[in-house]
């Protein structure tokens, strides 16, 4: 064998090695894929506060809030320190369902 294949055959080897070394990494710190942090949610009675990194130096507080079955977002400017309403208060029924109309008239319309 010459001194040219032996030296590819370490590369290879060395290769798969590293390969093997930077999976099990990835596998030990939760995947290649990004995973959802839970506990950067808090709820507190019928609150419930979650934050999301959205650009470079802003984060969203997304509040979701039980009772009146709204969720609110604010963008946090880190830099800036600062803290504004980014969307009027979203209906999550009408988000999910379609419309603001209660369970009876919604049922009654689609026939069940």
């Amino acid at each position: 064998m010459k001194r040219t294949e032996l030296a590819c055959y370490l590369l290879l080897a060395s290769a798969f090695i590293l390969g093997g070394l930077l999976v099990g990494e990835l596998n030990r710190r939760g995947g290649i894929l990004p995973q959802a942090d839970a506990e950067m949610v808090l709820t507190r009675g019928n609150l419930t506060l979650m934050t999301a990194k959205t650009r470079k130096d802003e984060e969203a507080l997304f509040v979701l809030d039980n009772y009146s079955q709204r969720m609110m977002i604010f963008t946090v400017d880190l830099g800036k320190k600062r803290m504004e309403l980014a969307l009027s208060p979203i209906s999550l029924k009408k988000l999910f369902r379609g419309d603001d109309d209660d369970d009876d008239n919604h049922r009654r319309r689609r026939g069940r």
